[in-house]
């Protein structure tokens, strides 16, 4: 039931934009996210995350935006014994250009993202997954149309037992199909 909801608002979203926008480009990106997580003492709370993504952006609108995430395994020890984890995540986004400028835009967004984490502590590992809801301010830089380097700050909320919010930081670039 969520997904097809979550599938019908995203539709409806991208062909509201589409019908206003008259111009779209599709794109594909990659981005280096480092994530931190609000999670117990001993679980690793800091991840170097690799997240792959593609798009439609509508010009002087905003975007609309899928990803796939996957961190390295990370590890903490915690009074002589060590955690290892590692996160995995899909979802979609829907940025907004709060302010257009000749080479870029200042961006806000708001998504949906499915998370799932795997733990391993004492011997015994974990699997949890949860929903979240990803809120985000950043930038994008195009210094050719084809070209945009994208700076994004998310804050997510997420309804998992593993951890109950996240930080993150990305840093990519995007390949317009102009």
């Amino acid at each position: 039931m969520k997904k097809s909801l979550l599938t019908a608002v995203a539709c409806s979203v991208l062909f509201a934009v589409s019908a206003q926008a008259g111009e779209y480009m599709p794109y594909v990106g990659f981005d280096y996210v480092n994530r931190t997580l609000n999670v117990a003492d001993q679980y690793p709370d800091n991840y170097d995350i690799g997240n792959i993504n593609a798009g439609i952006k509508f010009v002087d609108l905003g975007s609309v935006e899928i990803f796939a995430e996957r961190s390295k395994r990370e590890k903490n020890s915690f009074m002589g014994n060590t955690a290892r984890g590692r996160l995995y995540s899909l979802g979609a986004d829907v940025l907004v250009n709060g302010y257009n400028f000749s080479e870029g835009a200042i961006l806000g967004s708001i998504g949906y993202g499915r998370m799932n984490t795997k733990t391993k502590f004492n011997g015994k590992t974990q699997k949890e997954s949860g929903n979240a809801l990803r809120l985000g301010i950043g930038g994008e830089f195009n210094p050719t149309p084809e070209w945009g380097f994208r700076a994004m700050y998310r804050y997510s909320i997420v309804d998992s037992d593993a951890y109950a919010n996240s930080k993150e930081f990305s840093i990519g670039a995007r390949y317009y199909f102009y």
